[in-house]
């Protein structure tokens, strides 16, 4: 009884471990926006999914994701998801940054 068991939860235990992998790996830079996909895409399908930006910095737009009010040394700026987008308004790169100006 006890192998069956066995064989039954460790693949379960290892599936589940591959799916929390793949989360995070494609979610690095912030859990609510899938860095794999957006690479690629173009304004308008990232519009489509995650709705309008919050900021515009020319080639560069972002999400507001939160404001650093932590108790351990906080700087008390917005930060943002940011797109960076190319020539044809595909999305090239995303990073985690500050409000302008911070």
């Amino acid at each position: 009884m006890k192998i069956k068991k066995a064989i039954i939860i460790i693949p379960l235990i290892a599936l589940l471990l591959i799916v929390i992998t793949l989360f995070l790996l494609s979610h690095q830079t912030y859990y609510k926006y899938n860095d794999w996909w957006v690479i690629g895409k173009s304004m308008a399908e990232i519009e489509e999914r995650y709705g309008e930006f919050d900021i515009e910095l020319g080639s560069r737009k972002g999400y507001f994701i939160y404001t650093d009010n932590s108790w351990v040394m906080p700087d008390h700026l917005d930060h943002y998801y940011y797109i960076k987008f190319d020539e044809n308004g595909i999305a090239t790169e995303v990073s985690d940054g500050v409000q302008p100006g911070g």
